[in-house]
This record gives structure tokens, sequence and C-alpha cells, in this order.
């Protein structure tokens, strides 16, 4: 299971949280999470669960469609304690393809760029009384004939942060949205769409885990 959370405390549709004097709400949060491992051996989910395939899961929630709300993670064999390690992200041999034709949780729309940029592997849109304000994480410099084409080369910036947290049997994964979002600037022009060269993503992209360590993950 994930849990999310802001300063410690559970973060739900129904949560106001206070930013720069200013209260948010949660729009959309979705994030791809693949390629587990626990103490360096794989680990396959179950593909039953409609979010889930053997390598990855889309977990989260969108607030105006109570449909896409799915926070467990259901492996094919029980944990142990460990370090439990994966990916946020799609994995690249998946990453350019037709979502019309991908098979659940690929399909999804909304969570798609193109086939030139792929998928958006977390997905984290806020309300406020005036604005909004959205972070997209994908790969960018991707290079392809036209954004309705695949790239025939790796992204320049592939943008999968890797995550490793100490887990012991029975607990749950947590992610933690307010060192994530300490210190920034929230408003529609300060928006973040994996832009290397946008002011906002170049004080978020390191938070999440892109050339630093990742902010706000743990097991509880």
């Amino acid at each position: 299971m994930l849990q999310l959370q802001f300063n410690g405390q559970p973060l739900s549709c129904d949560t106001v949280i206070t930013l720069a004097d200013n209260s948010w709400q949660l729009g959309q949060f979705q994030l791809y999470l693949s390629d587990f491992s626990l103490n360096n051996k794989p680990l396959l989910l179950d593909p039953t669960p409609a979010h889930q395939q053997p390598q990855l899961a889309l977990l989260g929630t969108v607030c105006s469609e109570p449909a896409f709300d799915n926070w467990q993670l259901k492996f094919t064999r029980p944990l142990t304690s460990g370090t439990l390690a994966f990916s946020v992200g799609v994995p690249l041999a998946r990453n350019h393809q037709d979502p019309l034709q991908a098979k659940p949780p690929l399909n999804q729309s909304d969570m798609y760029w193109s086939w030139q940029q792929g998928y958006k592997y977390l997905r984290l849109e806020l309300n406020g009384a005036d604005s909004q304000w959205a972070l997209h994480l994908g790969a960018t410099g991707c290079q392809s004939p036209s954004p309705m084409r695949p790239p025939s080369s790796a992204c320049q910036q592939q943008n999968r942060p890797q995550i490793a947290v100490a887990y012991q049997s029975g607990q749950s994964l947590s992610l933690d949205l307010a060192p994530l979002l300490d210190g920034i600037s929230l408003s529609a022009d300060n928006h973040c769409m994996s832009d290397p060269n946008r002011l906002s993503c170049q004080a978020l992209l390191p938070r999440l885990g892109i050339g630093a360590a990742p902010l706000g993950w743990s097991a509880q």
C-alpha cells in the first residue's frame, strides 16, 4: 500500500493544506511505479488488478473520478524485511507506445504526453481558491520526426527516479509531499512539466530524485 502524506499526516482529496499562506487541495495525484526488487532480487506484481502489470503499477487518485482511486500494491509473494527498491516511471521499452493499444494501466490517456515524449510518470495537480498548479514528471529531450512517432534512441533526460527504502514486513510505503513542495511558490505561472530549463523544475526535479537523493519516501 502507498500512503500519501503532508507533514506526516494523511493527504486526501478533502485535505486542505497551507503553502505560503494560501490554501490548496489535491486535484489529482497519480504515479507509475516499476521494476520492484527486494534485497536486489526482482519482485513481480500480481497482474489481476487492472491497475497493475507484472512489472508496473499505477497508483493514486483523481479526485473528480472516484474510479481512479488505487493505492494497493499486490505482489505475487509476501514481502520480507529488507531493502525495497523501485523506479518512479514507465520502463524505457514500454514508454513510447500507442496508448490506444496499450493494456491497463498504460491506457489512461491523461497520463500520456505523446508517442515522442511517452508517459507522465507522475502527475500532481493542486487546486487553490483562484489558481491551479501542476507538476508532471516524464522523459524530456526525446527526438523523433514528429510528436506522433516514437524516438529511435533514448530521450536525453529519462527522469526515472530510483527509490530505495528500509522495509519491515507488514509496513506500507509512504510519500510525504511536504519536503517536495517546501518553499515552492505555487501558481499557474510556476508549474513544472519536467523542463530542466524552467526555474520551478530546477527546484523540484532534484527533490523527486533526478540527480539527487529523493525526498519524502519511507516505509512505515
